[in-house]
């Protein structure tokens, strides 16, 4: 935060707009936000705004992908989750961006015993690429087993376990057992995606997303769905990457998230770099805060509106270039 308020600093008392003047921002300019981005249901018989946030990120709104909802429409449906994403993420330009307030996209499984919602919020989307950028150019990458030769892995995927290390010094990797991987190339692959989960093996002292300090509100605490979070994500990339070198593309092709263009990564790196919020609701003598979860992934998912799917919600190797090269300011 000192170093946000060292910046040229301009206010703005409006949502309507405020998509491109956070993304106009240059190196050395801020922005003070006093409008509530948070929608005011959260706010109902709670004490703060933080309060408010963590509701909104637990129980907000997700864009529900027009996807099959059974096996047997899944092995007709010949889409890929791109196309998928790219679909649902187009009506987003239809809603007026300060009214626009998805936190994230989701989609159900169609297959097998675990038939709960699986939610994507969009502020992980960017975080897991600057965690596999940071896997990748600092700690050794991240380390990929794959357990892909049983019969029935063609129809009910694979388990991987990733070792994804942490950013906090001295501290061991975490273990991520992916489930329900899709490795074959076979008219199942279809169907199996959409099951995929994630058994996130962590300690409590870890809980913490390395050295950024989310707290509790990155538990996963409600049952009726699966949160994906940037370990899972991050390990999935480098799932996908490992079986792309090895001229199996199924990962990539069937992959459920949407990676971020080199765009989206500068556009995040302003909501955490150049951006402060006023929070009346605070104790602090200025009450000014940096932006929390739920309110980047809001204004993620209206810049989507605003900028669209191609621009800023999808990687184009050859206009973005390699995931792990985007400029995260990873020291």
């Amino acid at each position: 935060m000192a170093e946000i308020k060292k910046l040229r600093t301009a206010e703005t008392y409006q949502q309507k707009g405020l998509v491109q003047k956070i993304d106009g921002l240059g190196v050395e300019k801020g922005l003070i936000v006093r409008a509530q981005i948070i929608p005011g249901r959260f706010f109902i018989n709670v004490g703060n705004a933080a309060e408010a946030a963590r509701k909104c990120y637990k129980h907000g709104d997700f864009i529900g992908l027009d996807q099959p909802r059974s096996q047997g429409e899944a092995y007709k449906d010949r889409r890929i989750p791109l196309a998928m994403r790219a679909e649902a993420f187009s009506a987003l330009s239809n809603i007026p961006d300060d009214t626009l307030n998805f936190v994230g996209y989701s989609f159900w499984p169609v297959q097998g015993r675990d038939r709960r919602e699986r939610r994507v919020p969009f502020v992980w989307l960017p975080e897991a690429a600057r965690l596999f950028a940071y896997a990748e150019n600092m700690a050794g990458g991240i380390k990929v087993k794959a357990y892909d030769y049983a019969r029935r892995v063609a129809s009910e995927g694979a388990k991987v376990i990733c070792t994804v290390p942490s950013r906090t010094r001295k501290k061991p990797r975490y273990n991520v057992r992916l489930e329900s991987v899709p490795m074959d190339g076979a008219t199942e692959r279809r169907a199996v995606i959409w099951s995929l989960k994630s058994n996130f093996e962590i300690s409590p002292e870890h809980r913490d997303f390395g050295t950024i300090k989310y707290g509790w509100e990155h538990e996963r605490r409600d049952s009726d769905a699966f949160m994906f979070y940037p370990h899972d994500m991050a390990a999935y990339i480098a799932v996908a990457g490992d079986s792309w070198k090895n001229h199996n593309l199924t990962p990539m092709e069937m992959n459920p998230f949407a990676l971020p263009s080199r765009h989206q990564a500068d556009f995040y790196q302003k909501l955490c770099n150049n951006v402060l919020v006023y929070d009346p609701t605070l104790q602090n003598k200025d009450k000014l805060r940096k932006m929390y979860i739920a309110e980047k992934s809001i204004m993620l998912g209206r810049a989507i509106g605003v900028f669209g799917h191609d621009d800023f919600a999808f990687w184009d190797p050859a206009r973005d270039g390699k995931l792990k090269d985007y400029d995260w300011g990873i020291k």
